[in-house]
């Protein structure tokens, strides 16, 4: 199994990004959790999970995300995720998250230039 890294980077236009590689399941969900609340208790900066290089994603990462999603929208701050075509683009649509959650090819398409900090 593989191991799950967080990258949280800020980006223009009040946005974080928390670029995931690895594996989000039940054993790493929680640090995912963290991550989104760390942002959540900052600056008020909207989000942007970026899970384009993420290799597995399970029903406990969707249902995170889905929470992290109210959350933001409820505290008036802008909540989208970053995926490519694969398997967790597949689970997405098949849960009908893309419904209510921003869904983007890459960070760029949402925010502009990703290297650029605010």
């Amino acid at each position: 199994m593989s191991g799950l890294e967080i990258a949280e980077q800020q980006l223009d236009g009040d946005w974080t990004s928390l670029k995931v590689e690895g594996e989000v399941d039940l054993a790493t969900v929680d640090d995912l959790s963290a991550a989104i609340a760390r942002v959540q208790a900052s600056d008020g900066s909207n989000l942007i999970v970026d899970l384009t290089t993420t290799e597995f994603m399970d029903s406990t990462g969707l249902k995170t995300l889905v929470i992290a999603n109210r959350e933001f929208t409820e505290s008036g701050r802008l909540f989208a995720l970053a995926i490519k075509p694969g398997p967790i683009a597949r689970l997405i649509e098949l849960s009908g998250v893309e419904s209510t959650i921003k869904i983007v090819g890459d960070i760029g398409d949402l925010v502009g230039d990703p290297t650029t900090t605010a």
